[in-house]
């Protein structure tokens, strides 16, 4: 079927899903960013990644990206989260092309978010190149617009919507004048990328209240989201009401806790669910979104991604809220970010 912003031809009597129907979260610079997006990472990174014999293996899969993101255009996303180490910019950009050719789609239609200023990961991640070492990449400024370009390249395309730092800077470091530094150096060119219309908005990923602090006092333009590990079991309560004070949106990466945190077999959950006739993923969705946070389910399945965007048509209680509230456990999915000084 044709790709329009309209309720496409292939869904269900009654059922729609189109651009114009996913609710939009409004960024600070006046950006209108779709609260659900569609996560572009794909392989085994997490907690809850492939074990061959005593160890864990860690290795993105771009090859995996074809399908999915082709089901994902069919079945009516239009915000896409990408990042340079994912490895899968060229396989969104072609994706997307293949619409722009046709005359299905233009680029106004879609949403692009895009990292770079990933700090040093193992070779077995496929990242060699992408990601800044910043032992020997001591130009920080130098080494972000070439990231920033590349990504644009990679991408086919002369802008994104939302230009994200990765990570706050380097794990397991101490100095945090060094990463202050470094933070303020990258946010410079993200300043600048804002500026020429190379990103319509910008903004960070996985920091913490410690890193914004600092943070906030070093920048001419705040960021406009913050992109963290959100799901029931890990709900960043403070952190969340800290960048909601800062008027900074919060965006919720691994919301059903990548596979790795029993969130998905929750009993109270289940049972929310069933009381509202919905599956667990749209519950969290739900929850999420009435919390005034912007989501990023990952699928491969038709179905579910299909389902995932249908979280429009119910609403949680108040005191349902509040109960999948009190399920926090502290529980991360891969790495955070606290030992990044």
């Amino acid at each position: 079927p044709k790709l329009l912003c309209a309720p496409l031809a292939f869904l269900a009597p009654g059922f729609q899903l189109a651009m114009a129907d996913l609710r939009a979260i409004k960024l600070a610079n006046g950006v209108e960013m779709p609260s659900l997006g569609f996560g572009c990472a794909f392989g085994y990174w997490s907690n809850g990644a492939k074990t061959e014999g005593d160890h864990q293996v860690e290795m993105f899969r771009p090859d995996e990206a074809w399908r999915p993101l082709q089901l994902a255009l069919k079945t009516g996303w239009r915000h896409f989260d990408a990042a340079l180490v994912y490895g899968t910019h060229r396989h969104l950009g072609v994706t997307l092309g293949m619409k722009f050719a046709d005359g299905s789609l233009e680029r106004k239609d879609v949403f692009i978010t895009t990292k770079v200023f990933h700090p040093p990961a193992p070779f077995t991640l496929n990242t060699q190149g992408k990601t800044i070492n910043f032992q020997q990449d001591t130009d920080i400024k130098a080494k972000i617009k070439g990231d920033i370009e590349r990504s644009l390249d990679e991408l086919g395309v002369g802008y994104v919507d939302l230009l994200l730092m990765h990570w706050p800077g380097e794990f397991a470091t101490t100095d945090e004048a060094v990463g202050r530094q470094r933070r303020k150096e990258c946010w410079e060119v993200f300043e600048e990328a804002l500026a020429m219309g190379r990103a319509r908005a910008i903004g960070v990923s996985n920091f913490t209240q410690k890193h914004l602090d600092t943070f906030l006092q070093d920048v001419k333009v705040p960021p406009m989201c913050n992109q963290i590990e959100v799901s029931p079991y890990f709900t960043r309560d403070d952190l969340r009401a800290y960048c909601k004070e800062k008027g900074i949106v919060v965006v919720a990466w691994g919301p059903f806790g990548s596979g790795a945190t029993g969130v998905l077999t929750d009993e109270v959950i289940k049972a929310k669910a069933e009381k509202y006739k919905k599956n667990v993923g749209q519950v969290i969705l739900r929850w999420m979104l009435q919390l005034g946070i912007a989501a990023l389910p990952k699928s491969s399945s038709e179905s579910r991604m299909l389902s995932n965007l249908d979280v429009f048509d119910f609403e949680i209680s108040e005191e349902d809220m509040k109960e999948m509230g009190s399920l926090n456990k502290d529980i991360s999915s891969a790495a955070t970010p606290d030992s990044i000084a």
